[in-house]
């Protein structure tokens, strides 16, 4: 058997309509164009049948029908959904967590609502617009470019070390799992020449941030305002803090006590053994671009990027958000103390 081509030419149609007219029948008309006779038979039959058959009206009806048929774009740029995720894009949410929010929200419904869609087909949608005023504002929204990295040659510290420092090796195995809340990762993110910074601090299993104003990276100022910001925090989830081995925690002791937690130190260029704290300080980079002063924000404005971070939701937490889960372990662990209280009290 011939093999069979899949579409009708234009000669295909003009000899079925000649054909036709000499009152050839289907299965002629098939051996003579080596088609099969189910396919003149349906060219047929879908434009008026064999009296009136014409090949011009046949060709231009079936190029409507091609533009009609085939596969749609899921998020077509005049679309609605576009435009929901185009205004989540502008809140700060990636495509990743775009699409975990909407399947978390509508589990059991996507088919009937038609809302689900994955993050792949958002990254496409964007970068298959034409260019313009708008493709360059939802790249913009995008995750920033990783810049090259690469080590630092050995002997390149310079700034001495800290004194009586607990190295990270003495941690706690529990903080290493994430299943006990509490333990906390902190770092400095620097402004232009150095000149400017701000604290970073992020609780490990919920991965919520707080953000520290520092006028100066004076060392003393450092350990009051991390000690001011971690007192806010509930004793619960007050266990450990490990950080880098910067000269601004030179007063770590002091810092330690006054939160009453365990501090420990990071190996130097090991920046996996704060892994939540270095994605954290790369998603705050949207809001504070490198190369920028920092000088200009103050406390309120670092608690809105807080607020606006910890409400967007993290895959790791199945498209929970961080103060979600901050919230529900605060209520499990001060619920739990203000319940032994009462137990200690009672038997009393």
């Amino acid at each position: 058997m011939a093999e069979q081509r899949r579409k009708l030419t234009v000669f295909d149609r003009s000899a079925i309509e000649l054909r036709l007219r000499d009152g050839w029948g289907v299965r002629a008309i098939a051996r003579d164009l080596d088609r099969s006779p189910g396919v003149i038979s349906g060219e047929i039959n879908r434009h008026g049948g064999a009296t009136v058959y014409q090949a011009e009206a046949a060709v231009a009806q079936a190029a409507v029908a091609r533009r009609l048929t085939g596969r749609k774009p899921v998020l077509a740029q005049d679309g609605a959904r576009f435009g929901q995720v185009a205004e989540l894009l502008r809140l700060g949410w990636s495509p990743e967590q775009i699409s975990g929010r909407r399947q978390r929200m509508e589990a059991g419904m996507e088919q009937a609502s038609g809302l689900s869609v994955s993050h792949e087909t958002i990254y496409t949608a964007i970068y298959a617009l034409p260019r313009g005023e708008l493709r360059r504002e939802l790249i913009s929204y995008l995750r920033q470019d990783k810049p090259l990295r690469g080590r630092k040659p050995k002997g390149s510290e310079r700034r001495g070390k800290l004194c009586n420092m607990t190295n990270i090796r003495e941690r706690p195995e529990e903080v290493e799992g994430r299943l006990v809340p509490g333990h906390w990762e902190g770092d400095l993110i620097l402004g232009a020449g150095g000149a400017s910074a701000i604290g970073t601090l992020v609780e490990r299993t919920s991965r919520f941030v707080v953000l520290v104003h520092r006028p100066t990276r004076k060392s003393d100022v450092v350990a009051s305002a991390f000690a001011g910001a971690l007192a806010a925090i509930p004793a619960p989830l007050r266990k450990t803090l490990t950080y880098g081995q910067g000269k601004e925690m030179a007063q770590h002791a002091s810092l330690a006590l006054s939160t009453g937690m365990r501090i420990f130190f990071a190996d130097p260029h090991s920046p996996w053994q704060r892994g939540s704290n270095e994605n954290t300080n790369g998603l705050l980079r949207q809001y504070f671009p490198k190369g920028a002063s920092l000088a200009g924000f103050d406390q309120d404005d670092l608690d809105l990027v807080a607020d606006s971070l910890n409400g967007r939701p993290r895959k790791t937490l199945d498209f929970a958000t961080p103060s979600e889960h901050f919230s529900m372990l605060l209520a499990e662990r001060v619920g739990r103390k203000q319940a032994d209280g009462l137990a200690v009290r009672s038997e009393t």
